[in-house]
């Protein structure tokens, strides 16, 4: 897929080994927890793709308006332009996922779910069965699957089917004999032959015994949305939210991306989230180069996403790993 929001390459010395490029860090590294690794993600993972049909999360005033103003709707809700292979062959780690029950009834037996940002995207089996066919190829490779918004889930087409078609697809790549996250090291999930922490952001009370039993799945502990257009705001929420040390007992994640307000985006309708990452990654990349892994130390990080990453974004977030 042509990339028109990335920045331009660098080269950098781990160029050659993006696909594998947590096989090859450093061996200090590998019995440390996942928590405490430096690791690159993007923003509405899925987002690269969105149909014409509008998703459950579309507010109403645009529903009824999206015949006249598609291509606006849509330069404000696609935030990436790689779908995941091309995200996994970059070095993304983790994937942030929102998904609703399948609107097209004739596809709902294949998929009962699908992704959707405002506009309905691919099926959530096509996505996952992507994700799963990379990491057939490349064993020692280890992603963080974070399912964070749920729409539209009836009795029918709710959790249950969702971990079950998870559970289906992963199956044993599935980190599921860790107690805790804190366990989840590159040797222990090697030696398990599991490839795949499942993030899933639903209420534990609330999950029923068949979750309980297949699922597994931990939570993110912090990941503060900076709810901010404006890339000074962003960077001094950033700052201050890495000032302190944070747990490592669950995933942290940096949100290095802005969020538009109605009035920027009236201000400016024929703009896109794309204009707005180009801004940002510029200043988000430098501001990585100051870091340093693990959040239980000051200005430590462990996930960091973005809207439209590229290989300078991946590189700047794996480099963290060999400071």
């Amino acid at each position: 897929m042509a990339s028109s929001c990335s920045l331009p390459h660098s080269h950098s010395v781990i160029h050659s080994k993006h696909n594998e490029w947590m096989r090859h860090l450093p061996e200090h590294l590998h019995n440390e927890p996942i928590t405490k690794l430096a690791i690159p993600g993007t923003h509405d993972s899925f987002a690269f793709h969105l149909t014409f049909h509008p998703g459950p999360d579309l507010v109403p005033a645009l529903r009824r308006l999206r015949i006249f103003i598609y291509p606006i709707i849509k330069n404000w809700s696609i935030t990436q332009d790689k779908n995941f292979t091309e995200q996994l062959q970059i070095g993304i780690r983790y994937f942030d996922l929102r998904v609703c029950r399948t609107q097209d009834r004739n596809v709902r037996t294949r998929s009962p779910f699908q992704f959707t940002h405002g506009l309905l995207g691919h099926l959530v089996r096509d996505g996952l069965e992507e994700i799963n066919e990379f990491l057939n190829k490349h064993s020692k490779e280890i992603v963080l699957i974070d399912f964070n918004h749920f729409y539209d889930f009836d009795a029918e087409h709710g959790h249950d089917q969702l971990i079950r078609l998870i559970h289906e697809i992963f199956g044993k790549k599935l980190c599921t004999t860790a107690r805790t996250i804190n366990e989840c090291t590159l040797n222990y999930l090697w030696k398990n032959k599991q490839q795949v922490i499942l993030l899933y952001e639903h209420n534990a009370d609330q999950c029923s015994a068949y979750m309980d039993r297949i699922g597994h799945f931990f939570q993110v502990c912090q990941s503060p949305w900076p709810n901010t257009s404006r890339v000074e705001d962003l960077f001094l929420f950033l700052d201050e939210r890495i000032a302190t040390s944070r747990p490592i007992n669950c995933v942290n994640i940096v949100q290095g991306q802005l969020t538009p307000d109605s009035s920027s985006i009236q201000s400016n309708p024929f703009g896109s989230l794309c204009a707005y990452a180009k801004e940002t990654n510029r200043v988000l990349i430098e501001w990585i180069s100051y870091r340093q892994r693990d959040p239980s130390l000051i200005n430590g990080v462990n996930v960091i996403i973005c809207d439209f990453a590229d290989q300078v974004f991946a590189d700047a977030v794996i480099m963290l790993n060999y400071k």
